[in-house]
């Protein structure tokens, strides 16, 4: 059996046209049907396909199956070691169910962010997974008509939409309390944000309520590298300079640390330093980083069992972070 293989993507019209058969007699072999077809047919089919290096349609097999065995995913910020790590985790959860990913980003732009959920849908995705930039109201608007949506890091429920998330205000919490814990009542939060509705921040404040302690400040800086150098700067140049910074991201806290070093403010012995997400960064800085870290195997794999099977999912799944304790708050010694 003797061919030059045809110019463009090879179609069972071309196998079959090797073969001498029908294109249904193809379909048949290549679709596992049995008794449709003679064994010594199936294996001229079979080899007609090797010698064309025949790969089956994608498109075609998924308005076969009614599924394409896609998941989109879109996260804020891919230089974010979390997010790395999280889309990591996700694509290999998603690879034990022969499923493939197709990432995007949103650069932490709502706008960005519907474009880019447009285009997955384009794409035929099965399900988008993100970790959105977008409000409660705009994230509940979204049509999911052609495709369902997964959200990750949003802890609260949202109709008709699955969530995956670590439990902020908890974690807020508890790392809050474990700086009282070593005697600061003059904490600052860097915080990314300028949702003060996020359960991080309500955290905050129900830390310092059971404390019997003012609230202390909330510092905006953009979830950023940039934008917890600058705001440590401020809180350094502060009148009421704080005792311990809690970062409410490792990035913010790579920040910190930067300007804490160029300050000459010694960690943890004149200023505690504490983050959250609990990166590998966290274990390369000077000192390492006291952090809460997120559990982004099981945040993975809770995601991608929500995508499969939504109706025996919960609406909102809440995933256990670790305190690790080391260098950065007094745990351990330098």
């Amino acid at each position: 059996m003797n061919a030059v293989k045809p110019k463009g993507r090879v179609t069972r019209t071309d196998v079959a046209r090797l073969a001498n058969v029908s294109e249904a007699s193809v379909s048949y072999v290549l679709n596992g049907t049995p008794n449709k077809v003679s064994e010594k047919t199936a294996a001229r089919i079979r080899r007609a396909a090797e010698i064309l290096d025949y790969r089956p349609s994608a498109f075609a097999r998924a308005l076969k199956i009614g599924s394409s065995q896609t998941f989109g995913v879109i996260v804020p910020d891919f230089s974010n070691p979390y997010f790395a790590s999280l889309s990591d985790e996700i694509e290999s959860a998603a690879s034990e169910h022969d499923y493939s990913i197709i990432f995007a980003t949103s650069h932490s732009d709502a706008a960005t962010e519907r474009i880019c959920i447009e285009k997955l849908k384009n794409r035929n995705v099965d399900v988008i997974f993100t970790s959105s930039a977008l409000s409660n109201e705009e994230l509940a608007s979204l049509d999911q008509q052609h495709c369902r949506l997964v959200f990750l890091d949003h802890p609260t429920a949202t109709p008709d939409v699955k969530c995956v998330s670590t439990d902020f205000a908890k974690s807020i919490g508890m790392m809050t309390s474990h700086l009282f814990s070593h005697g600061h009542t003059n904490i600052a939060l860097l915080y990314g944000g300028n949702n003060y509705t996020d359960p991080r921040i309500q955290g905050w404040h129900q830390a310092h309520q059971q404390a019997g302690l003012p609230v202390g400040p909330v510092v905006r800086s953009h979830f950023t590298r940039e934008g917890g150098y600058r705001a440590t700067l401020e809180m350094l140049d502060s009148s009421n300079r704080p005792t311990a910074l809690f970062a409410a991201s490792d990035l913010e806290a790579l920040g910190a640390l930067r300007a804490l070093h160029e300050r000459h403010v010694r960690i943890p012995e004149d200023m505690a330093l504490v983050s959250f997400d609990g990166s590998i960064d966290t274990l390369y800085s000077y000192p390492q980083l006291t952090t809460m870290q997120q559990d982004t195997h099981n945040i993975a794999r809770y995601a991608v069992q929500a995508a499969l099977h939504p109706d025996s999912s919960p609406d909102v799944t809440l995933v256990e972070p670790t305190l690790t304790a080391r260098q950065s708050c007094g745990c351990v010694s330098i």
